[in-house]
């Protein structure tokens, strides 16, 4: 009998576990060719050179609200815009779970270059979706101007090791009880440094007004490891790495949200506040990419999967759960609990499906 799986979509190999793990490698490896890290084609060498600049990762110099904060800033493709980067922020604590997550575009105003930042108007469901993507441009998600809100320009200036910029007005704002806010930013060499301050409706300064209010960031390492596989997967690890990880017989505990990329988040574990129990390795109750992507994963650690669609559900797709044929799928997963069982003690587990649906083990026949 055809397996199905109905929305918990990692846990089978769905309609085809030919495809997601028996087929041969000889059959599949040579018809996949791995995209290419996006690579920015900017208007203009000036444009060029401050795109460079703000480019790698950088972490505050000291605790911001009680953590350190880091940021990520990458070129990425939005259609029909040029000169685009993302931008993620983050709690050195938790990077997993961004704060912040924006789009920065450079361009020309009468001959002079700004900053434009976005927010993503793409809704709380598909934000998960661009969590560390910084690390794996090749496959940002599908996103178009209308995906996105323009929120104030910074009007920079070119120095020896780098440029300053400030707002050229103030830009209406509902933080802090302010109603309007200005921005400046001073990139020199390898320090980067942001300052915000509110307005009331009086004009008074509400929030920003000290001297010690901006934000000093230095050049860091990454704050995920990416492993980069020949296969066209990708794996991002956020750690924290602990001495527990999944070993054969070990019962897995995962959380996780899967997405397209157009911003389709088609399961999660999380809407059923259960995590996904499986053996480990999971063989062919798996797609091939998930069963990678739990190797080496260690207890309560956090990771993003990027799995291409030959590794997921193949030509035929998984129409129960609206994927199409080759999809690409996205996962950011946690391994919330190993525990370490028999190999054989499989019976017992159960699973609940959106619908209500109740069954023993974690195969879907």
């Amino acid at each position: 009998m055809l397996r199905v799986c109905l929305l918990s979509t990692v846990m089978c190999a769905g309609m085809m576990t030919g495809i997601a793990g028996a087929q041969s490698e000889e059959t599949t490896q040579p018809a996949f060719e791995a995209p290419s890290l996006y690579a920015a084609d900017w208007t203009d060498e000036g444009i060029a050179q401050v795109a460079q600049q703000l480019t790698g990762t950088w972490a505050s110099s000291g605790n911001v609200g009680g953590s350190q904060l880091m940021m990520a800033v990458a070129p990425a493709p939005v259609e029909g815009m040029s000169d685009t980067l993302f931008v993620e922020s983050v709690r050195a604590d938790t990077p997993w779970a961004p704060y912040r997550r924006a789009m920065f575009q450079l361009y020309r105003y009468k001959g002079e270059i700004r900053l434009r930042t976005y927010e993503f108007a793409v809704g709380a469901v598909s934000a998960g979706l661009f969590d560390g993507m910084w690390a794996a441009t090749e496959y940002f998600p599908e996103i178009t101007a209308d995906d996105l809100i323009a929120t104030l320009d910074v009007e920079l200036e070119t120095t020896a090791n780098g440029f300053v910029g400030s707002t050229p007005y103030p830009y209406p704002t509902g933080i802090g009880g302010a109603v309007e806010m200005t921005s400046s930013m001073t990139l020199d060499g390898d320090t980067l440094s942001v300052a915000d301050r509110g307005y009331g409706a009086d004009g008074s300064i509400v929030w920003g007004a000290e001297a010690d209010s901006a934000v000093e960031f230095k050049r860091a390492d990454a704050y995920a490891a990416v492993d980069r596989r020949p296969d066209g997967m990708i794996i991002v690890d956020y750690g924290p790495e602990n001495e527990v990880e999944p070993q054969d017989g070990y019962e897995l505990h995962v959380h996780y949200d899967g997405y397209l990329l157009d911003g389709t988040r088609f399961d999660s574990s999380y809407s059923r506040d259960l995590p996904f129990v499986f053996q480990y390795p999971p063989g062919t109750r798996a797609i091939t990419g998930w069963g990678i992507g739990m190797e080496g994963f260690d207890k309560d650690s956090h990771r993003k999967l990027i799995i291409p669609g030959y590794m997921g559900y193949g030509d035929m797709g998984n129409p129960r759960a609206n994927i199409p044929g080759n999809a690409t799928l996205v996962f950011n997963v946690w391994m919330a609990h190993i525990e370490e069982v028999a190999a054989s003690a499989t019976s017992g587990q159960t699973h609940t499906h959106d619908d209500g649906t109740v069954h023993d083990g974690p195969d879907h026949d």
